[in-house]
């Protein structure tokens, strides 16, 4: 029996399921992967075997695993004790940054999780605005707090209509009535945002959404959506806000927001901007912001907010996005990952798609024409993509599965060229053993 088996049947005996977390149980493999050390784009599990990672802690770890400047920054601060909950110099410097940064941020405020950003952040907009519906796009992830746990991964025989998609509950255990406040539209549906606007309009505290729909691998908007949601909520006095817990910093130095050229009035910060410590933001506009105590009336608190060994990875990790090249190198690495993807499922005449951005991409079995929204990506071959999950990493390459639906995929900035020339290669094996479903 190998140490990750062992390991697995041990932690059953008292953390519940094995896992720390749900999705951590790779349903390609009947088991969760335990890794034992991780440097740059590689990672090695409990039994010594080395994989090329292309999970990088589903996006936090964009600059790789270990680099040196986190670490340098995290040690300084353990140096000097580390304290939580108060205030300090770091705090300022690396709000600075990221207003400096960010298109939509004249305030920020920190936080431990993606989950409280997008949760502190559509209180905010609801104390702004004194309304309390919120238009949310069909399949779009916000978190795992109840009041968004709707729609994130409707089965395709429940999904309704498309023009009102259904509201499905995304887990057990939330209580009856909260999807009222919800206003469901589809995913690059100009017509009908335009209708759920006219109707509910003077009830709208809040339009929020993945910029980039990294959660479904990676969708982009039409030029016309991403226009009408932002006349549209201007309009009808609702705020705009970008989830960019996923996207920021994945393309561009300020996110989506910046490489699609619209500017949001809140947007959330997440994964990629701790360095791959726990640390999440949000932040707008200062006439919003200013709503939050102890200016306004809007409650945001919490003893690790800003813990400050978090805070100084995410300021040396921010740095690090902005220094020169450092795009160019991830566009030139995503060029050629992608390509040579869309090239070996060409040549095994398995039928799938590879769509990407930056360092996030998507891979569609059994898809062909350009995925545009959820109801696109739900069509995607689960069971291939299990298969294919399993096989890649019998061949030393580490992708995340999330019960082989289509979901977002990526590297590190420690990449190189013939990293991804391995990668390739150990793919091109790997395919050898698939078979289209």
């Amino acid at each position: 029996m190998s140490r990750v088996t062992e390991q697995y049947e041990f932690s059953r005996q008292f953390l519940a399921g094995g896992v720390s977390a749900s999705t951590r149980l790779n349903r390609a493999l009947g088991h969760p992967m335990f890794f034992d050390r991780a440097a740059g784009c590689r990672v090695w599990d409990l039994d010594g075997r080395e994989y090329i990672d292309l999970c990088c802690s589903h996006g936090a770890t964009l600059l790789g695993h270990g680099d040196s400047r986190v670490r340098e920054a995290v040690e300084r601060v353990l140096a000097r004790g580390a304290a939580c909950s108060y205030e300090n110099e770091l705090h300022g410097q690396f709000a600075e940054l990221l207003c400096q940064t960010i298109p939509c941020c004249e305030r920020v405020r920190f936080t431990g999780s993606g989950t409280e950003a997008t949760m502190h952040c559509l209180r905010l907009a609801r104390a702004y605005t004194g309304r309390s519906k919120i238009v949310k796009i069909e399949g779009h992830f916000h978190g795992y707090h109840d009041q968004v746990m709707f729609s994130i991964g409707t089965p395709a025989d429940q999904l309704a209509d498309e023009t009102s998609p259904a509201r499905f509950p995304g887990s057990a255990g939330i209580a009856p009535g909260l999807a009222e406040n919800l206003v469901m539209v589809p995913y690059n549906r100009v017509d009908v945002l335009e209708r759920v606007f006219q109707e509910h309009g003077h009830e709208l505290a809040a339009l929020i959404c993945e910029p980039v729909y990294y959660n479904a691998g990676c969708v982009l908007p039409t030029p016309e959506f991403l226009s009408a949601m932002r006349r549209l909520t201007r309009e009808h006095g609702a705020l705009l806000i970008f989830d960019e817990v996923l996207s920021a910093f994945r393309m561009a130095p300020g996110g989506a927001q910046d490489y699609l050229g619209v500017t949001p009035d809140l947007c959330t910060i997440g994964k990629a901007v701790g360095g791959g410590y726990p640390l999440s933001v949000f932040g707008g506009r200062h006439e919003i912001m200013r709503h939050l105590m102890p200016e306004g009336n809007c409650q945001h608190s919490g003893t690790y907010n800003g813990h400050p060994v978090s805070v100084a990875a995410g300021l040396a990790a921010v740095t690090a996005y902005r220094q020169p090249g450092f795009y160019e190198h991830i566009r030139s690495l995503g060029e050629q990952l992608f390509a040579g993807l869309t090239e070996i499922l060409a040549r095994h005449q398995i039928p799938g798609r590879v769509q990407g951005l930056g360092a996030r991409f998507g891979l569609y079995f059994g898809l062909t024409e350009e995925v545009r929204n959820y109801r696109d990506a739900v069509k995607h071959q689960r069971q291939q993509m299990l298969q294919f999950v399993a096989a890649a990493i019998q061949h030393g390459v580490y992708f995340h599965d999330y019960g082989g639906a289509a979901c977002h995929h990526g590297f590190c900035a420690a990449m190189t060229a013939a990293d991804v020339g391995e990668v390739l290669n150990r793919l091109d094996e790997a395919l050898r053993t698939c078979r289209p479903a």
